[in-house]
């Protein structure tokens, strides 16, 4: 029978054979990744925050054991973002106001520790990084009442250039984790459990309670107001947050204008995201 230390030996020389197998793989997966980016050559962004989600979820459904699953997430961020940069080297926005560097980890948490954060003041400076092409991405607060910048009107456009949302964080839900919403210059990269933000601009002054029955009304299931925007009585932006993929032409939007009628002058699909994971409470699985 082996002694202790003769085990102990055993079981390491098991675990350097793994982390051995481990990085052939990551070798492995980095060729195929370089083979990808030559095949795409600059066909379509190579950040795809819907692919991310679902691989993400399918390593979640079969993780076992008693290693964290959130510490699962991280190592796969860090490649995710490192592979990601192998394709096409990307840069975020992240709103960083004084005395909050909040948002500045949570992008550095999902994106790895590869990619550059350039920090912005305010939201909208963000915003106009990512329009004029000095950041492939922003990283914004999330959307909400009496907040003292407001950066999603300024996606209310039909300019095909103009950025939309296409990803939350931290996409493995944290208690008391920063919440924030990613936007890029390109249309979102879609997957299951996704969620669509709708915006409205109205002509008057409308109930929480009215605008939510209208959504209701026009066939949008699960839905939640997010931030209310009242400059003045003739000037009135909502943001609602609905299940589904929706898209522009998406015939419930067009519902919308028969519900609220003349009130209503603009609503815009302005981007959406696949809803972060909660991971299950309770003894992991073995």
């Amino acid at each position: 029978m082996p002694s202790t230390d003769q085990s102990l030996d055993l079981l390491r020389q098991d675990i350097d054979s793994i982390d051995i197998a481990i990085h052939d793989l990551i070798v492995k997966r980095g060729t195929i990744v370089e083979d990808i980016r030559k095949i795409k050559q600059g066909a379509g962004p190579a950040l795809r925050p819907g692919r991310e989600a679902m691989i993400m979820r399918r390593l979640a459904d079969r993780h076992r054991g008693r290693f964290p699953l959130q510490a699962l997430f991280c190592l796969w961020r860090e490649m995710l973002g490192g592979f990601t940069n192998m394709q096409e080297p990307f840069s975020a926005a992240v709103h960083a106001p004084p005395g909050h560097d909040r948002l500045v980890r949570a992008a550095r948490n999902h994106y790895g520790g590869m990619v550059p954060l350039n920090t912005f003041a305010t939201a909208s400076a963000c915003v106009r990084a990512v329009v004029e092409r000095n950041a492939h991405i922003a990283v914004l607060p999330l959307p909400a009442d009496g907040e003292i910048e407001s950066w999603w009107p300024l996606l209310m456009s039909n300019d095909e250039k103009t950025p939309k949302v296409v990803a939350r964080l931290p996409f493995l839900f944290e208690e008391g984790a920063e919440g924030a919403l990613v936007i890029a210059p390109w249309a979102r990269d879609l997957s299951p459990s996704e969620a669509s933000l709708i915006a409205l601009r109205l002509s008057e002054r409308t109930s929480r309670g009215r605008i939510m029955g209208a959504i209701a009304a026009a066939g949008f299931v699960e839905a939640l107001s997010l931030a209310t925007i009242e400059t003045e009585q003739s000037d009135c932006l909502h943001v609602i947050e609905v299940d589904g993929a929706v898209q522009h032409d998406d015939p419930r939007v067009a519902a919308l204008r028969i519900q609220f009628g003349g009130p209503l002058i603009d609503a815009h699909i302005i981007g959406g995201y696949a809803r972060p994971m909660v991971p299950a409470t309770g003894p992991n699985r073995t």
